[in-house]
Formats: C-alpha cells, sequence, structure tokens
C-alpha cells in the first residue's frame, strides 16, 4: 500500500503546473551545469527501467552534453527545456522530464519538502479533480469527461457522485481525449467484475510485478453489462492509457478517436542540486492479458477518427447500443416483476391461511428479486406498504415493513415511516419500538422523542 501511495504520488508530480516564483540561485553557471548534467547522466544509468538500454542511453546523453549543446543556455528555464526535449528524444520515452524545482502559487519557497504537496492540493483544486464534464448528452446515454486521474482517495467521492448520476444510462461515453494521466486509474472498478486483474507494474529497482485489481471500495456495484465507449487522441496519457488499454483488451469497451500518446512507463522523482529535479521512468506497464503495455505506439482506437469529431462517430454506436440495452433491461425486469407477483400471490394467499412463516419466505423471495432488478429502494417499501394500509390484511402489512427495516436497518426514515403506519393501525407497542429505532439511528428527530413520550404516557396492548 506505502509504495502505491508513493508510486501514485511521483506520478502526479509530473503533470503538475508550473509556479510563476523565480527559484534561488538564478541562472544555471557553466561549472553548476557540468554538474548538474552528469548527475542527470549518472541517475539514467542507475535507475531507468530498462536496464539493458540504461547505460547506452546514458552515453548517448553524455555526448550531447559534450558538444556543447547547453553550453549557450544561462536561463534555467531554458536550459531545463532543452535538456528535457534531448532526453525524450533519445530515450523515446514521453515521460522523461527535466525541470527547475518551483513552488505553487501560493509561494512556498521552492526548496520546501512542502512544495510539492501544496502545488498537487491547489491543482486538485483547480482542476475539479479531474472532472470537467458529466450530462446527459441524450435521452439514455451519459458523458463523462474526465482531463486526469488524482488518487482514488482524492476522486472517490466524485467518482461515486458520477457514477450515480450516469446510473440511469443505458449507455456511457467516457471522454480522455484531453487526459494527460496522473496517480492511476480508478474507473475501471466502475465497469468491470470484482475481482479483475488490470495491469500491474515492474520496477527495476525491486525487480518485482507488482500486480493491480480492481477495488472493492467503490460505494456501488460495477455496472459490467452497460455499453462503453472511450474516446482517446493523441493527448491522452500515462494513466488514461491504462484505463483505454485495459479497458480494451478485457473487451470492455469500443476506443473511438485517434492513436493514443505512447507512455506505458512510471517515474521517480530526483533531486538535481538546489534548482532543478528529474522524472526518470523506474517502472513499466506489463497487461495480464497482453503480457505488453502501449508505450512508445499508444493504444490504438477500434474506430479510429480524428480526435476532434470523436464524440461526434461514437454518438450512432452509443444510440445504437443504448436501445439495444434499454431492451434488454425491460425484457429483464418484466420478468422480475412477474416473479415478484407470483411471490406476491403466494404471501397473501399464504397469510389469510395463517401460514406466517412460508408467507414470510415468499416475500423474502419478492425482496430479493427487486433487489436483483435494481428496483429496491426505501420509497419503494414505503408505496409497496401503503398499499396494504387501508385494507384488512395487517399481517401483509406488517410484515413488508420488517422486510424493508431488515433491507434498510440504517435507514431512520424507514423506521419512522413504519412507527407511524403501526400507529394508526393501533400496534402501539409494535410502533413505539419502531419509533425508538428511529430516534436511535436520528437522534434529532423530534418527532419521535415526542412520540415516544406521547406512548410512554399512554400504555396499551403491544400489537405485536
Amino acid at each position: 500500500m506505502k509504495k502505491a501511495l508513493v508510486t501514485a504520488a511521483v506520478l502526479m508530480l509530473s503533470f503538475l503546473g508550473r509556479g510563476n516564483a523565480q527559484p534561488p540561485g538564478g541562472a544555471a553557471g557553466p561549472h553548476d551545469q557540468a554538474v548538474v548534467l552528469e548527475k542527470v547522466a549518472d541517475i539514467i544509468e542507475r535507475q531507468y527501467v530498462l536496464a539493458e538500454k540504461a547505460g547506452g542511453l546514458a552515453d548517448a546523453f553524455r555526448a550531447k552534453c559534450a558538444s556543447g549543446a547547453y553550453n549557450a543556455l544561462k536561463d534555467d528555464k531554458d536550459f531545463a527545456a532543452a535538456v528535457s526535449a534531448d532526453l525524450v528524444a533519445i530515450t523515446g520515452d514521453k515521460h522523461m522530464n527535466f525541470r527547475v524545482a518551483e513552488p505553487s502559487d501560493i509561494g512556498e519557497t521552492s526548496v520546501s519538502p512542502l512544495r510539492h504537496p501544496v502545488r498537487y492540493a491547489r491543482l486538485r483544486a483547480r482542476e475539479n479533480t479531474g472532472l470537467t464534464r458529466l450530462e446527459m448528452i441524450e435521452p439514455g446515454i451519459g458523458l463523462l469527461e474526465l482531463r486526469r486521474f488524482y488518487s482514488f482517495d482524492q476522486a472517490k467521492d466524485m467518482a461515486l457522485a458520477a457514477m450515480t448520476f450516469l446510473g440511469a444510462a443505458n449507455a456511457i461515453i467516457i471522454d480522455v481525449r484531453e487526459n494527460g494521466g496522473g496517480s492511476g486509474d480508478y474507473l475501471s472498478s466502475f465497469f468491470l467484475p470484482y475481482p479483475t486483474q488490470l495491469s500491474g507494474l515492474y520496477t527495476r529497482a525491486d525487480d518485482t510485478l507488482t500486480e493491480t485489481w480492481t477495488r472493492r471500495d467503490i460505494g456501488k456495484e460495477p455496472r459490467t453489462d452497460v455499453p462503453l465507449f472511450i474516446l482517446t487522441g493523441p493527448h491522452t496519457f500515462s494513466a488514461a492509457e491504462s484505463f483505454a488499454y485495459d479497458m480494451q483488451s478485457r473487451k470492455r469497451a469500443t476506443l473511438v478517436g485517434e492513436p493514443t500518446k505512447g507512455g506505458a512507463h512510471s517515474v521517480d522523482l530526483f533531486k538535481v542540486g538546489d534548482r532543478f529535479e528529474l522524472s526518470v521512468s523506474t517502472g513499466r506497464a506489463v497487461s495480464p492479458v497482453t503480457g505488453g503495455n502501449w508505450e512508445g505506439t499508444g493504444v490504438l482506437p477500434d474506430v479510429p477518427a480524428p480526435a476532434a469529431s470523436a464524440l461526434e462517430e461514437a454518438l450512432p454506436l452509443a444510440r445504437k447500443a443504448a436501445e439495444n440495452y434499454a431492451k434488454a433491461e425491460q425484457t429483464r425486469i418484466r420478468e422480475a416483476v412477474d416473479g415478484m407477483q407470483a411471490d406476491l400471490d403466494r404471501a397473501e394467499a399464504l397469510f389469510k391461511e395463517n401460514e406466517a412463516a412460508e408467507a414470510e419466505a415468499a416475500l423474502d423471495s419478492l425482496f430479493l428479486k427487486a433487489r436483483s432488478a435494481g428496483l429496491l429502494t426505501e420509497f419503494f417499501v414505503g408505496v409497496f406498504a401503503y398499499e396494504f394500509r387501508s385494507g384488512e390484511n395487517d399481517a401483509m402489512l406488517l410484515a413488508i415493513l420488517k422486510k424493508g427495516l431488515e433491507s434498510f436497518p440504517l435507514s431512520s426514515d424507514l423506521a419512522e415511516y413504519s412507527a407511524y403506519t403501526c400507529y394508526q393501525r393501533g400496534k402501539k407497542g409494535l410502533a413505539l419500538r419502531y419509533f425508538r429505532k428511529a430516534l436511535e439511528l436520528n437522534p434529532d428527530s423530534r418527532t419521535a422523542a415526542l412520540m415516544i413520550e406521547r406512548l410512554d404516557e399512554r400504555p396499551g396492548p403491544d400489537g405485536d
């Protein structure tokens, strides 16, 4: 867990925006420059993920330095930008990044250990945790645009809210065309069954492969069959590519757009002197499905289209998929309701025959079918019970309330509703029990407290 958190943080640092403050020390002098450049080469040789290539890449960079390529660059930012561009060109690795160490917009010192945590927090606030668009763009078709992946502990509330918003969609389009990566993919967990193995991480330092799996703690059941479309483009990078690659290799989504940028490595961050820092790829993704990754090639779309028009290309596909999905859902729910009606008819007949145990078993079956069909909510229970409030089958009414509270044991509203229903039916003892339960769940309920006081003052038959 600790290793995963550190890796996520370092990956995120690779994408942090630059501050405006001038770092201490001004421009890099010739002597400083030579020391800095050798340090960069040494880090690459010792740390770069492809150990068999690291020495040659470091030597190629040393040759570039020896040519005097950076001698005329006196400004730190110009110097860093030129070195960074050459490192990418030499290694072919788009994760390589050499830059000036700078503070956040708050202005803490650029050498402070606070600079990265503060910049990270500030960036998250500016970017709305990466979520830039969430809507039902057409009836039944949902759209989520995510421009950066934040760590799950920071993104989980917003991710759950977004997935809840899209819960009734018959097809979902996820736009990662402008997603530059971040702290790791968490979206797969909302669309693949738990547990499903995703691309893991091989690290050179440990010479180990750390497995990655979908999460169980996402707050809702994953939607494993809703049609899913992912929009990609040349700016889709790193963690966003991992999401697209895993979903494609698992045949769980259709990718529409252009090939992605091609960065399947993960980085560590190294200080280089007092003024610079270097992101170096120290790990690489390994897919459990393909055995490889997307480094250099990018993730290739299933439906090629210009990135700018990928949404327009995806919409007709989503409409057709949504229509088919809705028909299948309607059939499934109709079958569930037919089964629920049969359980209800059986329960009513058994209660009239005073066969309470068998009747409650039939209600259990009804509630299970309702939950499986996605129909069971507190409101469903309330409306269902209401149908029996004016009838003569009190046993059915009380059994429905009991099953509802068993299904939603933490619902103070349902407990209070059940209490009032029992009170109005003359079941004072049961009403008192439910009011006490409601007050236990919600100590601020003045209504429950007053009704308990009233019922305690007017003892009557239990009615249980």
